[in-house]
């Protein structure tokens, strides 16, 4: 009996991850160079804007499975990210652009901002997901 009690507290410790956002920008560009994709629950969030004071966002919405988003919590999990400085490296100097991941856990944010590509290992296979699902969102007009 007592080993279901532990049990049972250390389920009910696990991470409750309500929101996983990711994005890139690039400030010396003309087009749509800021875009930003939010992930809560199955309903993801795909945001892209212009530079400057005319941003003319662009918003796109899908679904994914419970699998795809099972995936991403676990891999989320496995990042570690809330170990990592808030900025790493000189994201967006001399236009080289930025990219960051945000994760809400149990009501803590926790973000990282790193050059565009160059992914600390930590964040290396979330990020792949996460570009992979972004990409999906190419032709958002």
């Amino acid at each position: 009996m007592l080993f279901l009690f532990f049990s049972s507290c250390e389920k009910s410790g696990k991470k409750d991850l309500t929101r996983i956002s990711y994005g890139t920008s690039f400030g010396m560009c003309v087009d749509y160079c800021v875009r930003n994709m939010v992930i809560v629950e199955q309903q993801v969030t795909y945001t892209k804007s212009k530079n400057g004071s005319n941003p003319d966002p662009k918003t796109c919405t899908n679904t994914i499975s419970k699998e795809e988003l099972d995936e991403i919590k676990s891999l989320s999990e496995a990042s570690k990210i809330n170990s990592l400085p808030g900025v790493i490296g000189c994201p967006d100097c001399a236009d080289g652009g930025a990219e960051w991941i945000e994760m809400t856990t149990n009501g803590k944010k926790y973000k990282v901002t790193f050059e565009y590509n160059n992914t600390p290992n930590e964040l290396k296979a979330i990020a792949i997901k996460l570009r992979a699902l972004a990409t999906s969102f190419k032709d958002c007009n």
